[in-house]
């Protein structure tokens, strides 16, 4: 099924907000300041308070949902506290995402997310019991092919900020790992979407809403335990406008990448998703070498011709004559119910 012409709104949405988060986080990491009065300055490496102003930027959904629109969904509040399964897993995907920026960069970073793809597809199919066409299983394949690729030029050749390959390996099981949760939420998201008749900007705004109040817990404990000083983290943007700009521009952003991305879920499909997701990687390398945090590879740039062929391929924009017609065969015998 070719993709709906009324989501290449937000599908565009999605893919400028979605380069400007992983580029504005990388930005974070790059940036140095003092974490407290008297203290020498250092970079600005906070992974569990980089996914709190994620958080943030979900919650202004919320409000830009009550602005909006005075009337409610029947079922949509219904039973609030199911959103916090996947906020759950949306924490922990994003955090173990956040702390791979001190290892790699964005574009690999993001090219290493593009297994969500693959994961997604699984639970699509043993969970949502979603059908998959054959063009679709040959997208998430050179998805998967296109992400070894690049993982591999990042170990071997990369140049990683601590100088040993063995960091790369440690950024990118960091980056897999969260893929796990990241896909465990789009599948949740869009089952919870077929039951609940939730507009996506109330969506958003519940899981910001749920996520700062176990952000709200987390960084607590974090600053009792020594783990990470939301503190430090406070100290250096008051002290740093860079660091600010960063902080701020990100809660905005996430906000609009979010709204864009559930209304993609809700349209088409988590998968759909995921693989629109994975084509913003080629936005941000470009960006990246012409801000000179990467250089140029041509076994990246052979990856990400394989990404992007893959998710244009699944989404039917480039159509594979042999697959159309085994797909038209199989729909021929495949028997109409009653």
């Amino acid at each position: 099924m070719a993709f709906p012409r009324s989501l290449w709104g937000p599908v565009a949405v999605m893919l400028v907000t979605g380069a400007c988060n992983t580029l504005l986080m990388k930005f974070l990491c790059l940036q140095s300041a003092s974490p407290g009065p008297g203290l020498a300055p250092a970079s600005f490496d906070f992974p569990f308070f980089q996914t709190m102003l994620m958080m943030m930027g979900e919650l202004m959904c919320l409000g830009a949902y009550a602005v909006s629109t005075k009337t409610k969904s029947d079922r949509s509040l219904s039973t609030p506290w199911i959103m916090a399964i996947p906020v759950s897993c949306d924490w922990a995907a994003t955090t173990l995402v956040n702390a791979a920026y001190m290892l790699l960069p964005a574009s690999t970073i993001q090219m290493c997310r593009g297994c969500v793809v693959i994961f997604t597809t699984l639970l699509s199919v043993t969970v949502l019991k979603r059908r998959q066409e054959p063009h679709q299983y040959l997208g998430v394949a050179l998805v998967a092919v296109g992400i070894s690729i690049v993982s591999l030029e990042a170990v071997l050749f990369g140049k990683v900020s601590s100088t040993v390959h063995e960091a790369a390996w440690v950024g990118i099981c960091l980056c897999i790992a969260g893929q796990l949760f990241q896909s465990s939420m789009l599948v949740i998201e869009e089952k919870f979407l077929s039951s609940y008749s939730i507009p996506p900007l109330q969506m958003v705004g519940l899981e910001g809403l749920f996520g700062c109040a176990i952000g709200v817990v987390l960084l607590t404990t974090l600053q009792k335990t020594g783990m990470e000083k939301s503190t430090e983290a406070m100290h250096m943007m008051h002290s740093s406008g860079w660091v600010q700009f960063g902080c701020i521009a990100s809660m905005f952003s996430i906000a609009f990448f979010n709204w864009s991305g559930v209304t993609v879920t809700q349209q088409a499909s988590a998968v759909a998703r995921s693989t629109i997701d994975v084509s913003r990687t080629s936005i941000i390398w470009v960006i990246e070498l012409a801000l000179r945090w990467n250089t140029f590879s041509w076994l990246q740039l052979a990856g990400f011709t394989v990404l992007v062929l893959g998710t244009l391929i699944y989404n039917a924009i480039i159509r594979v004559p042999a697959l159309d017609r085994l797909e038209a065969k199989r729909l021929l015998e495949t028997p109409c119910k009653v």
